[in-house]
């Protein structure tokens, strides 16, 4: 059997101790795929904006090696379909790589900007939880970020909410240094920040969201859809992923 052209990456570096997390179920969905979790690379992890560092490093030193690369968040975020499927819906793009979407504008220095762009659906703001797309053009954007030099968003005494990863994609997105899209039909992931109940259709093995009548590839608790609204407890038990 060939080995996948794909990596599922993900940064993480301790299991979470508040009880809203998903980790463990993240990963169940993706155990056998064999993904890569970074806990430290050159450094020891300290904040958010270690996350472009890491997976900067591992392309550099080929630690990650293949043409595709699933980049994802882990603590609140599970898949619902195969990388193989994920990597499929990704080509129909037609671009180097795709970043998620979601309804609310964090940081929101860039909102303007974000507004006056043409998009398709009411998640039309950049949300960083999973990047999909061509390993090559993922280092070339972060080259262009200089992700070596962002400071880390926790320890410059205010933990100033500018200094994460979010804000660099959002300015890398508009900058476009390779050529990126997002993720507006929520097919690749659909965020859950804010999200109701009553916006998922249940009623299938797949959850569908309904605004863009996609079947999401990943699902991410991003923000209160860990904690609010009962989204966590009914996604994993719809999963079979509830313990």
């Amino acid at each position: 059997m060939s080995e996948p052209n794909y990596t599922i990456v993900t940064i993480c570096n301790r299991q979470p101790i508040e009880p809203y997390y998903c980790l463990s179920q993240w990963w169940e969905t993706v155990k056998e795929y064999k993904p890569l979790v970074i806990s430290s690379i050159g450094s020891n992890y300290q904040g958010l904006c270690d996350k472009p560092k890491f997976v900067y490093r591992a392309i550099k030193q080929g630690i990650i090696k293949t043409e595709f690369i699933i980049f994802c968040d882990s603590w609140d975020l599970v898949f619902t379909t195969t990388p193989e499927e994920i990597i499929e819906k990704f080509l129909e793009f037609e671009c180097d790589l795709v970043i998620s979407s979601e309804k609310n504008c964090f940081p929101n220095d860039l909102k303007d900007e974000y507004d006056a762009l043409p998009h398709t659906s009411s998640f039309k703001y950049l949300n960083s939880g999973v990047i999909v797309g061509y390993t090559n053009k993922l280092l070339q954007a972060l080259e262009a970020m200089e992700v070596e030099s962002i400071p880390d968003d926790y320890f410059d005494g205010e933990k100033n909410i500018h200094f994460n990863d979010q804000f660099e994609y959002q300015k890398a997105f508009l900058k476009q240094p390779v050529h990126i899209k997002l993720d507006y039909q929520q097919v690749l992931s659909r965020t859950l920040h804010e999200a109701k109940l009553d916006e998922l259709d249940f009623s299938e093995p797949r959850i569908r969201n309904i605004e863009t009548n996609s079947y999401p590839c990943t699902l991410h608790m991003n923000g209160n859809g860990k904690s609010e609204n009962g989204i966590r407890e009914a996604i994993l038990k719809h999963l079979n992923l509830l313990t």
